[in-house]
């Protein structure tokens, strides 16, 4: 039976905030919200209102914040909150 679960790492400027594997994770881009379960696709994503993680014995977790980066690479997941500059405010013309 195919694994079910992948490696999630959320960080932040202070440390690390989570470090385990997880079922699945749901957040917010630019197109709305989305979920990232196991052999997801390859993809960067800035992210938004936070990110809610299910863990294998399906426990919930919510992590509140108002950007980050996402990077889901190989059944790997990365999660880098408040990463300058990730919000379109934040531009300066």
């Amino acid at each position: 039976m195919e694994d079910v679960s992948f490696k999630l790492k959320v960080v932040a400027r202070d440390g690390i905030l989570f470090q385990g594997e997880v079922n699945s994770i749901t957040s917010h881009n630019e197109l709305g919200i989305f979920d990232v379960l196991a052999q997801h696709a390859n993809f960067i994503s800035l992210i938004n209102k936070g990110l809610i993680i299910r863990d294998k014995s399906n426990n919930q977790k919510e992590i509140k914040f108002d950007n980050a980066l996402m990077k889901v690479f190989k059944n790997n997941v990365e999660v880098y909150i408040g990463v300058e500059g990730t919000s379109p405010l934040a531009i300066k013309k």
